[in-house]
C-alpha cells in the first residue's frame, strides 16, 4: 500500500530459497524503484507522482530510475500493458513484476507482485498472471468494501 512516497508491504509468501529484497512485512520501500510502487503511481494522481518525485529518487542499484523524465514514462507505460516491471532497481540480481489492486470507486488502493532472481523473473510471461491476479483481488476487495458499508 502506497504511504506518502513510500510502499508498506503488507504480506508476503516466501519460496524456499532466502532471497535478498528491500523490505520485510511491516517495512516500507521507495515507490520510485518498486514494481509494487510504480504499479499503484501509474494510477495515482499527478499530484503523487510529483510527491514521489519532489522527495527525491535515491539510487539504490546502477539500473534505479532517478530521472522525473524517466520515471514519467515509465509509468505511462504500465496501464497499456497491465502491470509494472522493476529490473534490479532495489536491489542487484532481484526483479518484480506488479500490478495494482483497485478499490471500489477505481482509485489503487494496493498492489501485488512476483518477485525473484532477475534470471527467472521474465515479465512477459509473469506478468499475464500478475495482472490477473491483481483483479481478481479488485474484485475481492470492491465486494467486501462495499458489503461493510
Amino acid at each position: 500500500m502506497l504511504d506518502g512516497t513510500r510502499v508498506l508491504v503488507v504480506e508476503k509468501i516466501t519460496g524456499h530459497r532466502p532471497m535478498p529484497m528491500l523490505s520485510q512485512v511491516g517495512g516500507m520501500i521507495p515507490a520510485h524503484c518498486s514494481g509494487l510502487g510504480r504499479a499503484i503511481l501509474a494510477y495515482s494522481d499527478p499530484s503523487t507522482v510529483d510527491a514521489v518525485i519532489a522527495a527525491g529518487m535515491e539510487r539504490r542499484t546502477p539500473r534505479t530510475i532517478t530521472s522525473p523524465t524517466a520515471l514519467r514514462r515509465e509509468l505511462a507505460a504500465i496501464p497499456d500493458r497491465g502491470w509494472a516491471y522493476d529490473k534490479e532497481e532495489g536491489n542487484v540480481g532481484v526483479s518484480c513484476v506488479a500490478a495494482p489492486i483497485f478499490g471500489a470507486t477505481g482509485e489503487p488502493a494496493a498492489a501485488l507482485s512476483v518477485t525473484g532472481p532477475s534470471a527467472a523473473v521474465r515479465p512477459e510471461r509473469i506478468g499475464p498472471a500478475v495482472r490477473m491476479a491483481a483483479a481478481a483481488a479488485s474484485r475481492a476487495y470492491s465486494t467486501r468494501r462495499w458489503e461493510s458499508q
